[in-house]
């Protein structure tokens, strides 16, 4: 792009920045207002306790000590590749999860291993691609590293989402089956790197369900999946330790059309007389505009200006999803938004979210 282009984008943007409002005082108020109705019935969210905001500056979250569990800590997560796709055909795509142990003075030794699966779609009459496992957890502390190579075999026409695909499964696999085997070195919270259950992967089973085509109808390894992560959700749950989803980004709008059916079912306006409209396309939209940023004074922060420590932070409705487990208790999905100016706790204590296929 040229200088004289450039120019015009820039000045297009800045007519949008004139032009189109970034909230304030006034965008909170009407925010909130609005978030204030889901405690209505319909919508398949159900408020257990009456919806409420509250605000945690960001300088604050530093000395936070308000967790309601102590040491240690654990979190599973995975490192990946991006699904790499050939000229041939080939598709790829490798997830490394591990255990982290937080905390002073505590055993770390869970640390110390890894599973490692890599998954593989090949579509080719002369040439197959097998289940292979490449290295197995041995009595030696230094060996305990699995590597597994995992053709995905699921009978698919959409070969605009393999890649997705492939990626969910390397992933889900290796963190999924690496919290489970170390479940009895678990003797706290335990942090997961996205939602509590593969949601992706759960309604490939739901499809299933209803006789639609999914991954899940050819081939078990979703269903292995899910296990596991039920697996360790009940187990935590059975020693009354919690487990704890955190979604950095989020695609949910379940909560944003709740809001829109409550207001359309209950016929409710505004002082003028109209039905107030919900202006988000996502739930993680919706809620810092709830808990917007504001100076000292109390008013909020002005344009192009920014509060010292507020430069990031997550505002987090706490909604949760019931679904049922293997031992057919129900245990909440979190929710939670992405990256924001400020950093909230939305008290609504929890949403029951009722997904259209189980109501």
């Amino acid at each position: 792009m040229d200088g004289e282009a450039l120019s015009l984008v820039r000045e297009v943007f800045d007519h949008l920045d004139d032009t189109v409002p970034r909230g304030g005082l006034e965008a909170t108020t009407r925010a909130r207002e609005l978030f204030a109705h889901l405690d209505r019935p319909g919508g398949r969210v159900e408020a257990i306790d009456e919806p409420e905001s509250f605000r945690t500056p960001i300088a604050d979250l530093g000395n936070w000590s308000e967790d309601p569990w102590g040491e240690p800590t654990y979190a599973i997560d995975s490192s990946t590749t991006r699904p790499f796709e050939y000229t041939n055909g080939l598709i790829t795509d490798t997830a490394y999860a591990k255990l982290g142990v937080g905390g002073t003075d505590v055993d770390r030794s869970p640390e110390r291993a890894g599973t490692i699966k890599t998954v593989a779609y090949y579509d080719d009459e002369e040439a197959s691609l097998y289940n292979e496992t490449f290295a197995e957890p041995g009595p030696n502390p230094d060996s305990l590293l699995t590597a597994e190579l995992v053709p995905f075999e699921a009978d698919t026409t959409r070969t605009r989402t393999l890649s997705k695909a492939v990626s969910a499964v390397a992933q889900y696999l290796a963190e999924g089956e690496h919290a489970r085997r170390h479940l009895d070195a678990i003797d706290g919270v335990l942090f997961l790197d996205g939602s509590l259950y593969p949601l992706g992967v759960l309604y490939w089973l739901l499809l299933d369900h209803i006789g639609e085509t999914s991954p899940a109808s050819s081939w078990d390894r979703p269903r292995e999946i899910v296990t596991n992560y039920l697996e360790v959700i009940d187990r935590q749950y059975e020693r009354g330790l919690p487990v704890v989803g955190i979604v950095k980004t989020s695609t949910t709008a379940q909560m944003v059309d709740a809001l829109e059916t409550k207001i359309k079912r209950h016929d409710i306006t505004d002082e003028d007389g109209l039905r107030p409209e919900v202006p988000w396309m996502r739930d993680h939209n919706s809620s810092p505009k709830s808990c917007v940023r504001r100076t000292s004074m109390g008013s909020p922060t002005p344009r192009g200006s920014s509060v010292p420590g507020s430069e990031w932070g997550r505002a987090t409705p706490n909604s949760s999803i019931r679904l049922p487990t293997a031992s057919n208790t129900a245990h909440p999905i979190s929710t939670a938004g992405r990256s924001f100016s400020s950093a909230c706790r939305v008290r609504s204590s929890s949403f029951a979210l009722r997904p259209r296929c189980c109501s």
